[in-house]
């Protein structure tokens, strides 16, 4: 998670269908171990409204969404009733309602699918849209199953917006009582210098491997080095980098990937993380 001042809420979205109700309870679990308040929103597209020149919801419809968030606070309170439990709903669609909220939250927390009467025609949409752009980090939950006793597992490169990733990954691990497994995946590696014929491109190619693998494993023992309750280890793998993280997605509680891991704009998933997104249980997109 981001360091944002305490106060800020851990947010989730829900429709009411079953993976919104994963993501209710994974929020509830992560408010309780920081300490944090928990807000679970619903949204209300404003289709009807726009046919009936009207703002307000049919009442039925009102009704099915306060029915959702009371069903979801009592989930929660019945396994957390000491968490700080809010509900809200909101006039908009489900994405954009979510990403103007993370600009006031410390964590955005998704299901990786949606099924709601009023949001059919966004299934699938709505969590990469808020993973791509919400201004804090969002955890999106795809299954109620994963391995909840595996270490987090975290795709680390020299890139800035790895280490942030890799802090992420540290302090939820910390939280959940677990270990951190840094990733460092290389494709060119996994391809095969031995086919490349001996030479000043061979020697170049490897040199700069050498050199992304040193930075990439100083700056995830600098951040561990801040963290020594939390064990952890760097892992080396000559494999492409989403290939590796989904792989790894079987044996870890979590997958944590920076968006656009290969730099640019903050804003853009970038292939790798889109594809962890559409693949894992269970993601941080760190910011």
């Amino acid at each position: 998670m981001v360091c944002v001042p305490h106060d800020r809420p851990i947010i989730v979205g829900t429709d009411g269908s079953i993976r919104a109700r994963y993501a209710v309870l994974e929020a509830a679990r992560i408010a309780d171990r920081y300490g944090k308040h928990l807000r679970i929103m619903s949204a209300y597209s404003p289709l009807f409204a726009i046919l009936a020149y009207d703002p307000e919801p049919p009442k039925e419809e009102k009704e099915r969404i306060e029915k959702i968030l009371v069903d979801s606070k009592d989930a929660v309170l019945q396994k957390f009733p000491d968490l700080d439990v809010e509900t809200e709903w909101v006039l908009g669609e489900s994405a954009p309602s979510l990403i103007k909220a993370s600009a006031y939250a410390d964590l955005i927390v998704v299901g990786a699918r949606g099924q709601g009467a009023v949001h059919r025609m966004l299934v699938g949409s709505v969590a990469t849209k808020v993973a791509a752009n919400a201004h804090c980090s969002t955890f999106v939950v795809r299954d109620a199953e994963y391995d909840m006793d595996g270490p987090i597992t975290v795709g680390v490169g020299p890139e800035a917006n790895s280490f942030r990733a890799v802090k992420a990954a540290f302090r939820y691990a910390r939280a959940a009582g677990t270990s951190v497994r840094g990733l460092r995946a290389h494709q060119h590696s996994a391809a095969g210098l031995v086919n490349i014929p001996d030479g000043p491109r061979k020697d170049w190619l490897q040199g700069e491997i050498d050199k992304s693998v040193e930075l990439s494993k100083k700056g995830f023992d600098e951040v561990a080095a801040k963290f020594p309750d939390v064990e952890s280890e760097f892992v080396h793998i000559q494999a492409h980098a989403t290939d590796s993280l989904i792989d790894a997605a079987g044996i870890s509680r979590l997958i944590v990937v920076a968006p656009n891991g290969n730099g640019g704009d903050d804003k853009s998933l970038g292939s790798v993380a889109l594809a962890v997104l559409h693949h894992a249980p269970a993601v941080l997109i760190a910011r």
